[in-house]
């Protein structure tokens, strides 16, 4: 008995420690790399890394609970799934693995090159919006029009 635990809570404790501590230092590298290239993947990973690390403390704190290990043990799991990143842009080029490891980008942008960047999507997002209601109008008054010329030739 480990700490006073049977071996499976102290199994399912060495799980949560260990998912506990991963999630906690890829959080910390997709900062990093949100800090040196803007990009705002990184950012969104870096957050939902903070909502699953959460999470599996929540379920390390349940394991050693009577009747709870495995409830515990399905949050650490579900913090896990909640982890996953998802697509990202390409920040390494000739990094080395231990640079990749630590999350040290070739891709250094200052400041106002990110500024740029999303002062041009927002202004893009609102271009799409206008078209996209610009398109609708026309749509609209297409429907209109051609009931019109219908209701005319009927009668």
């Amino acid at each position: 008995m480990l700490f006073g635990y049977d071996i499976l809570t102290s199994m399912y404790l060495g799980i949560g420690i260990f998912a506990y501590v991963t999630i906690l230092f890829l959080t910390y590298r997709d900062m990093r790399i949100f800090r040196r290239t803007g990009y705002m993947s990184f950012r969104k990973g870096a957050f939902k890394g903070l909502i699953a690390s959460t999470l599996v403390l929540i379920g390390i704190v349940l394991i050693p609970a009577a009747f709870s290990g495995i409830l515990g043990l399905g949050l650490i799991f579900f913090g896990l799934m909640i982890n996953q990143k998802g697509t990202r842009e390409r920040v390494f080029t000739t990094a080395g693995a231990w640079k990749r490891f630590t999350g040290t980008t070739d891709i250094v942008r200052t400041p106002e090159e990110i500024r740029a960047d999303y002062e041009r999507e927002q202004a893009d997002k609102k271009r799409l919006e206008k078209e996209k209601e610009r398109a609708d109008r026309n749509e609209r008054r297409r429907d209109k029009w051609g009931k019109d010329e219908e209701d005319d030739k009927t009668s």
